[in-house]
């Protein structure tokens, strides 16, 4: 649980978290804010492949939204299927599926088993679409805007979240 900017905030995605299952999403975890005078929420996961007209907006705050799909390529049309384009990492995989996916993620930080938020300080940062800084403009133009801007590996995941977490089941301890 963490909070967000201020409780404005924290209303606008209760809000969103609500109009994703008016819309057909399916809660896997639901956001909960325990305390409605301050501005602390609960991570939230919805399974939104079945919503339609899927809104494409960013929401600052924990909630992660699933999309099922049949197969890899289809997982990256779905993930550059955005007017954003700022972080996206594959988790997992080979070596081989990374490169393909390094080559066709439209993002300006493209991870491989390292999450999207955040980027490396010794390295430029930037995204497409409407997301970062990927927009030409001064006499440094060409410095800032590379595709992709860059890349950050690790053999292994950096973090998991195990089946049973996604299920909301607790296990003991």
């Amino acid at each position: 649980m963490g909070p967000v900017i201020d409780n404005q905030a924290a209303e606008q995605l209760q809000e969103a978290f609500l109009e994703l299952m008016m819309k057909g999403g399916r809660p896997i975890k639901h956001l909960d804010r325990p305390d409605e005078s301050k501005p602390f929420l609960s991570p939230a996961v919805i399974d939104v492949t079945n919503v339609e007209k899927r809104p494409d907006a960013e929401l600052f705050g924990p909630v992660l939204q699933v999309i099922r799909v049949p197969d890899f390529d289809a997982a990256i049309a779905e993930a550059n299927n955005t007017r954003y384009g700022l972080a996206a990492s594959l988790i997992g995989g080979t070596p081989q599926l990374y490169d393909k996916f390094w080559a066709n993620a439209r993002a300006g930080v493209v991870n491989w088993n390292k999450p999207t938020n955040g980027a490396p300080s010794n390295a430029p940062f930037g995204g497409v679409g409407l997301s970062g800084n990927h927009r030409p403009s001064a006499y440094y133009a060409a410095d800032y805007c590379a595709y992709p801007v860059t890349s950050s590996e690790a053999e292994t995941a950096r973090a998991s979240i195990g089946v049973v977490g996604l299920r909301g089941q607790q296990s003991g301890g």
